[in-house]
């Protein structure tokens, strides 16, 4: 499709705003009915899985304490700091949760509004950035809306809440496209080759200011696709400077860089400060340079359905794929069957069709020059992306932090709706019916054909029956009202089995982070054990407990460090373990009958008259706890 077709689809600031509009509320709608808002508790988080339980303990951090980093209720007695497990990349959707939090004021509501939010915002911003790229109003609202509903979408969830909201694909997406044809993109006279980007008065100076802060926008709200951005960018660059002999390209794409490394320091500059203060964590969220394998892009898995397809036989297919698999990698992969044609079509036009010349003519709608960057975008994506790739590499030279790069693959579905959009538009044009007064039903009504079939094509979120997550919840909060109604306010509960914070294997049937359950259900101010970021001296400490000393034989040094109680997660315990057994004696040790939650779970010992019993001085605790656990207790005894 030539610019002058392209160009037909321009429009005025105020139609974009209101076409945008239109379309996140469209998105409002799927995403409400795909969770049956009206049947769930809407102060409850839909998605119950383990990180977002994590997901869930931040936001209601930055409900209590007006930031998600620092919590004196939990890693009792010390209290928790987050500044190990840094989100200097995810600073803007953390400030945005803030906002949303001072609004409702509860954490749970605001994990349900922030989502259902999320969904419109994004479809919104790939809309407006398929019309910027001159596509038609009706098919851009289309693709933008399929885009949203990709089986990453749910299949993330709450659970990778900051994840799930990638309104910074499109975006970083757009900054591809621009570098690409950057002598149009930010030249005043673009046809000019003599022109230099340092020459006075050379370059469009609103414009450049537009991509650098895309720049500054994708680097402060995603940390993953601020990675990936700036390997594609980086990579994308270096292909095109070498391919039409334009050694500025890379001086463009080192400024839209360096302005996300800049912008990503600036964010971290926190974590740095507490860093320089305490030293590093060689502990906390330390990446394997094998993760990179573990959590790679799988072919299969961006071509094949979504296990959980609402369609059943596709469901099976996409499990047979991954059955016995030793590499699962993570769910949300699947590009769905429009995606794919476009995958293939990028795919095709890779092998059989000449570049486009992407010199003074290139325009950022320019049919040929943006399916060249979908080819190379997806090229560099599978290259780095995928499981054995490019990112190993990356790994092995200091950037392992970087692991999960199947999250790549939303650059290979945007490129993909693009590929599809332009076909279609191909179709429509050499079919003729524009001037045909059945043409805009006619097209409408295919449209609303192929969003129905793109929608089904996916999968619905993966979630418990909202009746159990109400149940489960009742039974928590039921639990800890009257743990919290037997003790002083401010009391400190120790919670066993230890676990350590973050990302441990649990054991028994536990999920990772279940001990942040007590904290979540704790409309108190009853202080939590859990939740101290290992590899610091404030959290290893309960490690010893676990490890050499055992639960009895650490009760007086509990009491040092002014523990009033125990809470147990029966969940965690195999019958016939000596742990198991400790717990099954712990009654007679302390005197004292448990509480036990309703669900049957949970138990609670008061710690009261035990310590009454054992008789010891407060000074006499302390300096058993320094003794056996190593720690200086904060607290009197």
């Amino acid at each position: 499709m030539n610019d002058r077709m392209a160009e037909r689809h321009t429009a005025s600031r105020r139609r974009l705003l209101a076409e945008a509009a239109v379309v996140a509320v469209a998105a409002w709608v799927l995403t409400a009915l795909a969770l049956q808002v009206w049947a769930a508790p809407l102060r409850l988080p839909w998605d119950t899985r383990s990180d977002a339980t994590l997901i869930s303990t931040m936001v209601k951090n930055t409900v209590e304490t007006g930031w998600f980093t620092e919590q004196p209720r939990l890693g009792a007695p010390f209290g928790q700091d987050l500044a190990d497990f840094p989100h200097g990349g995810e600073t803007f959707q953390l400030a945005a949760m803030k906002v949303i939090t001072a609004v409702v004021g509860d954490w749970g509501l605001a994990m349900n509004v922030y989502f259902l939010v999320g969904a419109g915002v994004l479809a919104a911003v790939t809309h407006l950035v398929l019309r910027h790229l001159r596509f038609a109003p009706v098919p851009a609202a289309v693709a933008a809306l399929l885009f949203t509903a990709l089986p990453f979408r749910f299949g993330h969830g709450q659970m990778h809440l900051w994840r799930s909201t990638f309104l910074t694909v499109p975006l970083a997406a757009l900054l591809l496209v621009w570098v690409a044809c950057w002598r149009e993109r930010f030249l005043v006279d673009p046809a000019d080759p003599s022109v230099r980007i340092w020459h006075r008065g050379a370059l469009r100076g609103r414009r450049v200011l537009w991509a650098l802060a895309i720049a500054v926008v994708v680097a402060g709200t995603e940390t993953m696709t601020t990675a990936f951005t700036m390997t594609l960018l980086a990579a994308g660059v270096v292909i095109g400077a070498v391919q039409h002999r334009d050694p500025q390209r890379l001086a463009v794409g080192a400024v839209l860089v360096g302005t996300m490394v800049a912008t990503f320091a600036v964010l971290s500059i926190p974590t740095l400060a507490y860093y320089a203060d305490h030293g590093t964590n060689e502990v906390a969220a330390r990446r394997f340079t094998t993760e990179s394998e573990w959590y790679g892009l799988k072919l299969t898995r961006l071509i094949l359905p979504e296990p959980g397809h609402r369609v059943g036989v596709m469901s099976e297919l996409g499990e047979a794929a991954q059955d016995q698999t030793l590499l699962v990698s993570e769910r949300g992969q699947a590009l769905g069957i429009l995606g794919t044609a476009g995958f293939v079509g990028l795919a095709y036009a890779a092998v059989t069709r000449r570049r486009a010349a992407a010199g003074p003519t290139a325009t950022p709608w320019d049919r040929d020059g943006l399916r060249d960057t979908g080819v190379v975008t997806t090229l560099l994506a599978v290259a780095f992306g995928t499981i054995g790739g490019l990112s190993v590499v990356l790994a092995v030279v200091g950037f392992g932090q970087v692991r999960v790069w199947n999250r790549i693959m939303l650059f290979v579905a945007f490129f993909a709706a693009v590929e599809v959009l332009s076909r279609v538009e191909q179709v429509r044009e050499r079919l003729g019916v524009r001037g045909s007064t059945l043409a805009r039903p006619a097209w409408a009504a295919v449209a609303a054909v192929v969003l129905t079939f793109g929608l089904v094509d996916g999968i619905p979120p993966p979630r418990q029956p909202y009746d159990e997550i109400e149940a489960r919840h009742a039974s928590d909060r039921s639990f800890v009202a009257a743990i919290d109604a037997s003790l002083p306010d401010g009391s400190a509960v120790f919670q066993v089995p230890v676990l350590d914070f973050p990302e441990t294997v649990p054991p028994g049937r536990m999920v990772d982070y279940d001990p942040l359950r007590a904290y979540l259900a704790d409309d108190g101010s009853l202080r939590w054990s859990y939740g101290a970021v290992k590899g610091r001296p404030e959290a290893d400490w309960q490690a010893k407990v676990r490890d050499e000393i055992g639960l009895v034989g650490s009760l007086p040094a509990l009491l040092g460090l002014g523990f009033e109680g125990i809470w147990v997660d029966t969940w965690g315990y195999v019958d016939g373990t000596p742990a198991a057994e400790e717990i099954d004696g712990l009654s007679e040790v302390l005197g004292v009958i448990p509480m036990r939650s309703p669900d049957r779970r949970f138990l609670f010992f008061d710690l009261r008259p035990y310590r009454a019993r054992l008789g010891w001085s407060d000074d006499d605790l302390r300096a058993e706890t320094e003794r056996v656990l190593g720690v200086t207790s904060p607290v009197g005894g």
